[in-house]
């Protein structure tokens, strides 16, 4: 295998292509070698994450060669014991995050609560605290960072939570060709980060917690992340994968950078845990679904809104603000957006085109042609559905104007979905779009070998107008392409075209003809069609010459057939052809008809309506317009319409000289005048509730409007304050565990002394006793929480035996607590009960030395009648024993 530096001049070769002109940025995953030399694993989760990570570090072994950074929401209020309860699960050392820390091997490193953690420089880097809760996106701040610095040695792992915080980040790393790991969803208590992962199609595994570590150790392993370089022999192979590739998808890769393609395929062998090129190639012989794996792997989908903002914003003002100034308004403005992924950077400018027109008081005809190869990416485009990530990328003025909030997603509105159409389109093998005014290719030609990137860009100088701006990647340029474009802003990689299309510079692909079915020819000389007998001649005859015109529609009022001459009833309306019944009758019929359709569909029968006119130039006439049923009941329901036309008859004219006519008419007509006015009236009122309700419901609007904003952004603040309680909780059930165990042992130990130990409270309650207690005093279980001087039982005895043995004298107070002290005396078989008082800590009894053959005793155990002052305890009795 080679070694890493020649596989670095071989990068390097194939970035540059040329020298002059001809020199190339290479691709972000060839760009520099990774900063630390061992894999850096980060670990993002939510609610319900403690568990997961618990089970990830004890199957994880302390030895691997790799360091873990664990990324999750924590109250930016509260001290988190993640650290401390994780560090008994596993032999690794596990550190909360110090800024600027430097990262080490096997060692686990805990973010901080209520900041964001980004690596840099091989140093873990904390950022601000966060302002507001729900605000902040620190799995997706950390994955792009980890991806920057470490390349292929990066592995994203997302475990339990809610939302969709790490996916944008896993892309990231995905496109670089790290490692993403998504928890199973039925494994995790909160699946919706997990399940955001596996719907964005990102994850190379699937597994539960306990099943990562390994997953993790073999691709750490691979010499993909180990050591990097290809070896020689791959390159002799590769033409076989190219030729499967091209065979299965359709798409030709071998305009590819190698050294690009090659990274990849070395990532799926990884994966698969293929030793040899040999070996993969066979299995993608017999293996559809990992052809699509490594095509998707070779079609990068890494986009953002407003992506480099500065090279979109010198787009606006050096393009999009003159273009807005001299098109007139209505007028068509074309772009395409190739390459464009799931679609961020085509909703961009349809954006930026629809501000600039508006700033002007204009409104264009946008058509944003966006292209890419990936049918899944275009899916997810047409979709208009971002996570809430993009709240970093686009202003808050732009989200409320473009897009409607959707749960934890934003939605394109429809008014800007519109301005763009997705279609799937491979630039080096479909004919291009024409007439354009701006096109976009960015980050696609760094991924293209020399000469490939000349026939890209001669594509889109065919495609461009005269003066249309074509855009690039901030680590492209079109110095292959010198005399078609002339620099508009070079910094920011924003060209205009110049000059007519040289011929033979565009080799456009051949389109495909469209294949037409052969209409089969009559054969001369073979068997003519029978002659029609004489009566279906007659009824034929009969049908079109004395029936009435008529249809026949559906349910929905769509034509099924058309008998006889409709044409001064029916009329094809302009635009896009129709069978609707209401659209193609005629002003004068329409109303006759609609009223005829529905009594006859309300009554199931014939129905004739007389309401109809029609002006002809011989006169005004009447139609009269018939419905009915057809077919029989419980199928589709048809209905017949018919149409029968007669001269409109004349009014009657009033008698000569007959003025009860004349007035009969006149006081019609005013009556209809009236009638008229009051109509017109109630109309006028109701027109003014009308308005009145309308301004009502939109001021009622307005306020339902304002308060569903503010219940999504208390909704959002609610999901933040749940997550960190959740991990709170989960915090705090692992303490109380660990309190109960300790608890437990305590009793164990107390139970089983020999020691005699009476707790108190500080009224001097029972609490507990040791069972050596009962040895001393009579007490049982319900003495607990009683006073200690109203406890059951009677007060101890001790019984001396017959037998002289050694006795005890009464207590002496020592250091201030009560004490024994030992006397020589012998028993002659009495027993003595001593009173019960309470000392300085606690109860506590003695059995009085009997007097038999010794003589009289004070209760304190001096002889009676000695000599001495002694101390006796406080409320012994004093005098002899008795």
């Amino acid at each position: 295998m080679a070694s890493d530096t020649g596989n670095d001049a071989g990068d390097r070769d194939g970035a540059e292509g040329a020298s002059g002109g001809e020199r190339l940025t290479a691709p972000p995953d060839d760009a520099r070698a990774p900063r630390l030399p061992f894999p850096v694993v980060g670990i993002g989760a939510s609610a319900g994450g403690l568990e997961a990570y618990t089970e990830f570090l004890r199957a994880c072994p302390p030895d691997a060669g790799m360091a873990y950074v664990l990324v999750q929401h924590l109250p930016p209020d509260r001290e988190s014991l993640l650290a401390e309860i994780l560090a008994r699960h596993t032999r690794m050392p596990v550190f909360e995050v110090a800024d600027g820390q430097p990262v080490e091997p096997d060692r686990v490193y805990v973010i901080r609560p209520g900041r964001t953690l980004t690596l840099k420089d091989g140093c873990l880097c904390l950022g601000p605290e966060l302002a507001a809760r729900g605000h902040g996106r620190p799995v997706d701040d950390f994955f792009r960072s980890l991806a920057e610095e470490q390349q292929q040695r990066a592995a994203a792992v997302v475990f339990s939570g809610m939302g969709s915080n790490g996916t944008a980040g896993a892309e990231v790393v995905k496109a670089v060709g790290g490692l993403v790991v998504a928890q199973e969803p039925d494994s995790a208590k909160f699946p919706g980060m997990p399940r955001s992962l596996i719907d964005a199609h990102l994850p190379d595994y699937i597994l539960r917690p306990s099943e990562v570590p390994e997953a993790l150790v073999r691709y750490a392993a691979q010499p993909y992340a180990a050591a990097g370089g290809p070896a020689p022999r791959d390159e002799t192979a590769l033409s076989d994968v190219l030729a499967v590739l091209r065979a299965r998808t359709r798409h030709d890769f071998s305009g590819y950078r190698k050294p690009t393609v090659l990274r990849r395929v070395r990532r799926r062998m990884g994966l698969g845990q293929f030793a040899t090129m040999a070996d993969y190639v066979r299995t993608l012989r017999h293996t559809p679904a990992e052809v699509t794996a490594l095509a998707d792997d070779l079609l990068i989908h890494v986009t953002g809104f407003f992506r480099d903002p500065e090279a979109w914003a010198a787009l606006t003002e050096k393009v999009i603000d003159p273009l807005a100034e001299g098109r007139a308004d209505g007028a068509e403005v074309r772009c395409w957006v190739a390459a464009c992924a799931t679609g961020e950077e085509a909703y961009t400018l349809a954006m930026l085109l629809i501000e600039a027109a508006e700033a002007r008081g204009k409104r264009f005809d946008v058509k944003v042609f966006a292209t890419d190869m990936a049918e899944r990416a275009l899916g997810a485009a047409r979709a208009g559905l971002f996570p809430n990530g993009i709240e970093s990328e686009v202003s808050p003025e732009r989200l409320a104007r473009f897009f409607d909030k959707d749960d934890s997603h934003y939605r394109v509105r429809k008014d800007l979905r519109e301005l763009v159409i997705f279609a799937p389109q491979n630039v080096l093998q479909d004919s291009p779009f024409s007439r354009l005014d701006i096109a976009t290719c960015r980050n696609l030609l760094i991924y293209l070998e020399p000469a490939t990137q000349r026939r890209v860009l001669s594509l889109m100088h065919f495609g461009l107008k005269e003066g249309g701006a074509l855009m690039l990647g901030s680590s492209e340029s079109s110095a292959l392409a010198d005399g078609d474009f002339v620099p508009i802003d070079k910094r920011h990689r924003i060209f205009r075209r110049v000059g007519p299309t040289r011929p033979g510079a565009v080799d456009l692909p051949a389109l495909a003809a469209a294949v037409r079915e052969a209409r089969p020819r009559p054969v001369p000389g073979g068997p003519q069609p029978p002659v029609p007998f004489a009566a279906q001649l007659v009824g034929r005859a009969l049908l079109e010459g004395h029936t009435p015109a008529a249809v026949a529609v559906d349910a929905a009022g769509q034509l099924v057939h058309v008998h006889g001459d409709t044409s001064r009833f029916l009329t094809l309306p302009a635009g896009v052809p129709t069978l609707d019944l209401f659209a193609l009758t005629s002003g004068q019929v329409r109303g006759a008809v609609r009223t005829a359709l529905h009594r006859a569909a309300d009554v199931q029968a014939p129905v004739t309506v007389r309401d109809g006119v029609l002006d002809t130039p011989e006169g005004r006439r009447r139609v009269e317009v018939g419905a009915a049923p057809l077919g029989p009941r419980g199928a589709a329901p048809l209905y017949l319409v018919t149409f029968h036309d007669y001269p409109e008859p004349p009014p009657p004219g009033p008698a000569d000289g007959d003025p009860s006519v004349t007035e009969r008419l006149a006081d019609e007509l005013q009556r209809t005048r009236s009638e008229l006015q009051g109509v017109l009236q109630e109309m006028q009122s109701s027109n003014e509730e009308l308005k009145a309700s309308h301004e009502e419901a939109t001021s009622l609007n307005e306020e339902l409007q304002s308060t569903n904003e503010e219940m999504e952004t208390s909704k959002e603040e609610m999901q933040s304050l749940n997550e960190e309680l959740v991990t709170v909780n989960a915090q705090l059930t692992v303490k109380m565990g660990e309190l109960e165990v300790t608890a437990n042992d305590l009793g164990s130990l107390l139970t089983s002394t020999d020691i005699a130990v009476l707790f108190l409270d500080p009224k001097f309650r029972i609490r507990r006793y040791t069972p050596a207690v009962r040895d001393l005093l009579d007490l049982i279980p319900s003495d607990a929480g009683r006073p200690s001087r109203t406890s059951a039982g009677s007060s101890p005895t001790r019984t001396c035996s017959p037998t002289p043995r050694r006795c005890w004298t009464p207590w002496s107070r020592s250091s201030g607590r009560w004490r024994a002290r030992a006397g020589g005396s012998t028993c002659g078989g009495c027993s003595r009960t001593a009173p019960r008082t309470t000392g300085s800590t606690g109860w506590w009894s003695r059995s009085l030395t009997c007097p038999v053959g010794s003589g009289p005793r004070w209760p304190c155990g001096r002889a009676r009648g000695g000599s001495g002052s002694h101390w006796r305890p406080p409320g012994w009795a004093s005098g002899p024993s008795t």
